[in-house]
């Protein structure tokens, strides 16, 4: 697949000129990666930021040594370290490719370029990260009203999960430290909605 067709009908990219596509395929890298493999990695310094083109990757937190917790998956058209890319603060997770993943990736200096350059390409990427941004903060302040609007809901949920682990854990003489409690508590995905 030529890099022209891996931006093809991405929603970040639709309202592009000609000139403006070349300039994306000229300063975005195209990578390649086999299941498994880290695109990037909590507590990395940010060098690039990537655009998801192919597959499906899943974002991982350390939740304590050696365990990750899962928060979702991201798939084709998403924007992967983009956080980074504004603040230069280290990797808040790490993304693993759960498929082949196909990835356009642009380096913090090379987007610097751009932008202090003037380059109209630079202020319509960065605006695509500011909608993207956008709607995952409304995505987690949704979350969060729902949490805090209802606390004895809340709690009752809560308590019933709690419930539901002692129940396992009587049931099959299983330490705490051996249930996945994901399915339990329910997920959340990267932009802040359950799963």
């Amino acid at each position: 697949m030529n890099d022209e067709k891996l931006i093809e009908g991405l929603t970040a990219f639709v309202d592009l000129t000609q000139r403006e596509r070349e300039t994306l395929l000229a300063i975005f890298q195209r990578r390649d990666y086999d299941t498994g493999e880290v695109l990037c990695r909590e507590g990395d310094r940010p060098f690039t930021f990537f655009i998801l083109c192919r597959g499906t990757v899943e974002v991982l937190k350390s939740v304590r040594d050696g365990v990750n917790e899962k928060l979702g998956e991201l798939t084709r058209g998403s924007m992967i370290g983009q956080v980074s890319l504004i603040d230069g603060k280290p990797r808040s997770a790490t993304v693993q490719a759960m498929t082949a993943v196909t990835t356009l990736e642009c380096s913090r200096d090379d987007f610097d370029r751009l932008f202090n350059a003037g380059s109209p390409f630079a202020f319509k990427v960065l605006d695509q990260i500011v909608i993207h941004l956008s709607r995952r903060l409304r995505d987690a302040n949704r979350q969060l009203y729902s949490l805090y609007s209802r606390p004895t809901e809340t709690i009752l949920k809560l308590h019933a999960a709690c419930v539901d682990i002692q129940r396992i854990l009587d049931d099959s003489h299983t330490s705490s430290d051996d249930i996945e409690i994901r399915p339990i508590f329910g997920a959340v995905d990267e932009a802040g909605g359950a799963t």
